[in-house]
């Protein structure tokens, strides 16, 4: 058996966002707010409130690739309004405003159902959600979205975030770094999730270990053994009834499936088959990219590991790791 653990904790330091990204992208985005607010100031309103949110909040984002985007979000909660939502204006209404806003801030600004997006040069764009805070149907306070499809919407991701954090509390942070891996995966290979899904299956699947990749490779054949059971993945906050995987089409999913089976069986070859930490490096820059680091040919299997033909149990289901 390769121990890998140290390879993964190395890949992670790769692929996480480095200072000088995050400072770029934090100048935009206070560049931003600053602007924002000054309109609603000087229209004589109160200023919004800004949340960051999404894989920056929960310090699950990683390095864009050299063809993507980094994606950024800032939550924009405008203030001042009434708890009643048959007072507020239409979403389009405050999508023009923050349009107006932010004009000319940068030469490719555009509206989308959801947001306002601003895209950088510098590999980066951030997209600004609307929200007003209200009250549901029970009478407990919660925010909405701006949609300019569906009207005012439900939406907490910072409920979300915060079921997040209390997951990363009850597993430790090797939960963080098992999401990047994924989302490392995910992006290298084009493969089509989300990752917020990704963020949803793996702690809702996560078996803990103290080796990152054994722990990576049975939380990924829990994953493997629900979405086979159950194609779906809710939101675990409001709106629950939200399935991020409702639109794939059964070709779809089986397509993910096969992309998961094919990168459990590449971990399961890196971490029990393999020769050596070099040979396991060699598979897993397979499917993980130049990112992963090189390993140590001298660092040879462990003789200690013994292929059997019994089973090991991992969650529901029994599955054979080598």
């Amino acid at each position: 058996m390769n121990k890998l653990s140290e390879l993964f904790c190395i890949f992670n330091e790769n692929i996480k966002l480095t200072e000088s990204y995050k400072n770029k992208i934090r100048t935009g985005r206070d560049s931003l707010r600053k602007e924002i607010n000054k309109y609603y100031v000087d229209k004589g309103e109160n200023s919004p409130k800004h949340n960051s949110q999404g894989s920056y909040q929960m310090h699950t984002a990683i390095m864009p690739l050299d063809d993507e985007d980094f994606d950024l979000d800032n939550g924009v909660y405008l203030q001042g309004h009434s708890m009643d939502s048959d007072d507020w204006r239409t979403p389009h209404s405050v999508h023009q405003d923050i349009l107006s806003a932010v004009d000319g801030h940068t030469d490719d600004v555009f509206d989308k159902s959801t947001c306002v997006r601003v895209n950088y040069q510098d590999n980066y764009h951030i997209d600004l959600p609307i929200y007003i805070m209200g009250t549901d149907a029970h009478g407990d306070n919660v925010a909405y979205l701006a949609h300019t499809e569906n009207g005012w919407t439900i939406s907490d991701p910072k409920a979300f975030s915060d079921w997040f954090s209390n997951k990363v509390k009850e597993h430790g942070s090797i939960l963080r770094r098992i999401v990047k891996y994924l989302k490392r995966w995910a992006h290298y290979n084009d493969v089509n999730i989300k990752g917020m899904a990704i963020t949803i299956l793996s702690s809702e699947c996560f078996v803990k270990n103290d080796d990152d990749a054994v722990s990576l490779l049975r939380t990924l054949t829990k994953v493997i053994d629900r979405l086979e059971d159950n194609f779906t993945c809710y939101k675990p906050v409001r709106p629950k009834n939200e399935d991020l995987f409702s639109s794939y089409k059964y070709y779809e999913q089986q397509l993910l499936l096969e992309k998961l089976k094919e990168l459990k069986n590449k971990l399961n070859n890196a971490i029990y088959d393999a020769k050596n930490e070099g040979d396991a490096s060699e598979i897993l820059r397979e499917v993980f990219g130049t990112s992963f680091p090189m390993g140590n040919s001298t660092k040879t299997n462990s003789s200690s590991y013994l292929k059997t033909s019994q089973p090991e149990s991992v969650g529901e289901k029994n599955r054979h790791y080598a």
